[in-house]
């Protein structure tokens, strides 16, 4: 009999040690990215800002690996499939819009969290993740009268004997001080368009609920999970500033709310819905190269996703 007590104390410690189900999932939908930029102060007359949202195709991807009866991770992905294209305009202060463009934007991550199991359906999660996202610009424009009352106002700046005199010229333009501002003119082609990709590596702390932990009879489960994350390092390469790579650490911050629905359809497999929303800061990153300053604005990107797909446990 003592014996059977014995090994019945084996099973009950193996069960109690046991890590909690894995799973994998996959989900498409669309993506409504926000992009907003701005430069706190331009020749002296104030912020120049912009502010755009666009639609895009989306994946989103999820799996969890228990490791015992406390610990575990996940990695997750997420990607734009295809970009969207639409008009943007940059307006500066005093003058109105000035400028406008089309615009396309695309975003891509890749995250590693450690997961602790505070109680059995709430996971304390801390990790990291690589962010990377890229825009392009094309066929640039002025807006006037903003564009001419500001290049008039560029004009009457002082300026010491023999200076250049400035004017607000357009990507792939350089007109003279004495050259009509206008739109597309012999130096300026369609084709022209600056590209500015953005790579961060974050470090990441936050929290999951999931009910089907608690209740895994139920058919019907949900999920909600909340994160904060810091840039530890960004990188920035824009076409505008040739081979020049600009750098900077803990520059802004950011966080992550994510929340879905699932239907159990047979054991292992079901059907869900989610919801994913992001939001990031980056300040604006400046850097003197050559006797050249080279600055790139702050930024706000928003990422609110609505996706479908199928979760398999295992």
């Amino acid at each position: 009999m003592k014996y059977t007590f014995a090994l019945l104390g084996i099973f009950s410690g193996c069960v109690s040690a046991a890590p909690l189900p894995s799973f994998s999932e996959i989900r498409l939908g669309f993506e409504s990215i926000d992009y907003n930029e701005s430069l706190a102060d331009v020749a002296g007359f104030g912020q120049l800002s912009q502010s755009i949202s666009v639609t895009n195709p989306a994946v989103r991807q999820l799996s969890y690996t228990g490791i015992d009866e406390r610990w575990g991770f996940y990695i997750g992905s997420a990607a734009t499939i295809s970009t969207e294209i639409d008009q943007e305009t940059w307006s500066l202060k005093d003058f109105g819009a000035i400028q406008q463009n089309d615009f396309k934007v695309k975003a891509n991550e890749l995250a590693f969290t450690a997961a602790y199991n505070y109680q059995r359906a709430l996971q304390l999660t801390f990790g990291m993740k690589i962010f990377t996202s890229s825009f392009t610009r094309s066929n640039f424009k002025f807006v006037n009268p903003g564009a001419t009352r500001f290049d008039d106002a560029l004009k009457a700046l002082p300026r010491e004997d023999g200076d250049p005199v400035p004017r607000f010229d357009l990507p792939g333009q350089t007109k003279d001080g004495d050259d009509v501002l206008q739109n597309n003119p012999a130096s300026l082609v369609p084709v022209i368009s600056v590209t500015e990709d953005q790579m961060g590596i974050l470090a990441t702390i936050g929290a999951r609920y999931d009910s089907k932990l608690v209740r895994p009879e139920d058919k019907f489960s949900w999920y909600i999970e909340g994160e904060l994350s810091s840039p530890v390092y960004s990188r920035i390469q824009n076409t505008q500033f040739e081979t020049t790579t600009l750098t900077d650490n803990f520059n802004g911050w950011g966080m992550m709310a994510r929340t879905g629905v699932r239907y159990q359809v047979v054991e292992h497999v079901a059907v869900m819905f989610g919801v994913d929303a992001y939001y990031k800061e980056r300040d604006t990153v400046t850097e003197e190269v050559n006797g050249r300053r080279l600055r790139v604005p702050e930024i706000e990107y928003t990422n609110v996703s609505l996706t479908a797909g199928l979760q398999w446990s295992y």
